[in-house]
């Protein structure tokens, strides 16, 4: 027998938009019913180390690649990386929101509605209507994010008011209200960041391991390492998160994140199932990678 965890089941879609997350508590043996699990799962778990990929050259790259991850019919999870000082726009679809989560440097989205700059975990929503291009010093990544419905600051965003009113774009940036947040019952500090009816995107700042573990059966999960390098221990397996990294977390699947080291992740959830997009399948084949 091994350590006992409280375990947390959500068994509908996390996310403040419609119906109450219904929530269940349960306590879990790590060493029989984690580590010692012999369930079939439906859907595996997937680790993807993206930034590998993107630092290959193809024939067709410019200085500004961007390709996408997950997607399903509502959302599409890209990364973005400019090697220039001014990157083209990125390929939204027509009339799809933005919304831009700045990873590495920072960087000068320009609109319409005025001059945005993003700093390592700053966030900007970009709606369908408004056109823009980045520029800055040295290359940069982006994770962005796609939605057919508009996105809006998350219910329970903490200090919405230090929010610039009266604008289309919104600006968020998540490390200036850290102090404002309580660590919770898990650890760390997590707290959300904007969402629609199809998808909830917040943050997680830790530098322990996770108290607690989750099961989600209302959504898939998809945890994107920021910053730092961090475990996550499931009833699939563990996998090893590098920075840039994400990891798909289908419905069914008890994790935890372990490890000391101070990290940020972003935690994206989606309410219909998301799949690895065939453009990545492509281009890990032609750089010669497998897919697991």
């Amino acid at each position: 027998m091994g350590t006992k965890f409280k375990e947390v089941n959500t068994l509908s879609f996390i996310g403040n938009i419609g119906p109450k997350t219904e929530r269940v508590w349960k306590e879990v043996d790590e060493e029989v019913d984690i580590i010692g699990c012999k369930d079939k799962f439906d859907r595996p778990c997937q680790l993807i180390a993206p930034l590998d990929l993107l630092a290959k050259d193809l024939p067709g790259d410019g200085d500004t690649k961007q390709i996408p991850i997950f997607i399903n019919d509502d959302v599409r999870i890209e990364l973005m990386h400019c090697r220039s000082s001014k990157g083209t726009d990125g390929r939204r679809p027509a009339g799809f929101c933005e919304t831009q989560i700045q990873v590495q440097n920072k960087r000068v989205t320009r609109t319409s509605e005025g001059d945005f700059e993003l700093a390592e975990g700053d966030v900007l929503v970009v709606p369908s209507n408004i056109s823009h291009e980045n520029s800055g010093d040295g290359p940069t990544t982006r994770l962005i994010v796609y939605t057919r419905s508009p996105v809006q600051i998350a219910q329970t965003y903490p200090l919405k008011e230090s929010v610039v009113p009266n604008k289309q774009c919104t600006l968020l940036k998540p490390t200036t209200v850290l102090d404002k947040v309580e660590e919770g019952g898990s650890g760390g500090k997590h707290f959300e960041l904007v969402e629609n009816a199809d998808i909830m995107i917040e943050t997680t700042h830790r530098s322990d391991a996770q108290r607690i573990y989750h099961r989600g059966f209302g959504q898939d999960e998809v945890a994107f390492q920021l910053s730092g390098r961090r475990a996550t221990l499931t009833n699939q397996g563990e996998y090893m998160l590098d920075t840039g990294d994400f990891l798909l977390i289908p419905p069914g699947t008890s994790h935890r994140n372990i490890g000391d080291m101070a990290t940020i992740r972003i935690i994206l959830y989606t309410r219909k199932p998301v799949r690895l997009a065939d453009e990545y399948v492509e281009r890990a084949r032609q750089a010669g990678q497998s897919i697991s």
